[in-house]
């Protein structure tokens, strides 16, 4: 478990919580004041207590693929044509786990903040996670004055990203730091 911290107490310390999709062939990290909402189109949604940043994530099981696929960059180039505001030329970064390959682009734009009634700078980071079983989205949306706090959730959040290894837990309760948990001895 490179990277993820398997002492449920200290993550528990944090305040994380942790998101388990489809029986452990995506999970990761995230603060345990935010709300978590499924959405109909099939993926999840996460804001924070105040509603100044989002992360939604989605995730696909892969076919085989050819060695000539697109990589995680040409992917994830490919998902920012959704974002009209990253335009062609946003800058992408690659990061090689021993489990899987990343790829992530941060944007700025102009939005609407309807709490504030005014235009804002915000920023947006998309990021694909691939190996061999599956590939995950994660895009985040944060307003640019908040990065002070928006930046190192999002550095956890990726830090904790595992993607499954083909092979599903049969419950809940087969997960890594559940089964932890529930082996420890208790006091009486």
């Amino acid at each position: 478990m490179d990277g993820i911290d398997p002492d449920l107490d200290a993550r528990t310390r944090r305040g994380e919580k942790i998101i388990i999709l489809d029986r452990g062939n995506v999970e990761f990290g995230y603060p345990g004041d935010w709300t978590v909402t499924p959405d109909p189109e099939g993926h999840i949604k996460l804001t924070d207590p105040a509603g100044q940043a989002r992360l939604e994530a989605s995730y696909l099981r892969l076919p085989s693929l050819p060695p000539d696929a697109p990589s995680v960059e040409e992917r994830l180039r490919y998902a920012l044509t959704e974002a009209p505001e990253a335009g062609p030329l946003t800058p992408i970064a690659t990061v090689e786990r021993t489990d899987m390959q990343l790829a992530w682009a941060e944007y700025r734009y102009e939005c609407d903040d309807t709490d504030r009634g005014e235009r804002r700078r915000a920023r947006g980071r998309w990021l694909v996670a691939a190996n061999r079983h599956f590939q995950a989205l994660l895009t985040y949306c944060y307003w640019d004055d908040d990065a002070g706090w928006a930046v190192p959730t999002w550095e956890r959040i990726v830090e904790t990203l595992r993607l499954g290894d083909g092979v599903p837990l049969e419950s809940p309760k087969d997960h890594w730091a559940v089964r932890r948990w529930n082996e420890r001895p208790r006091l009486r």
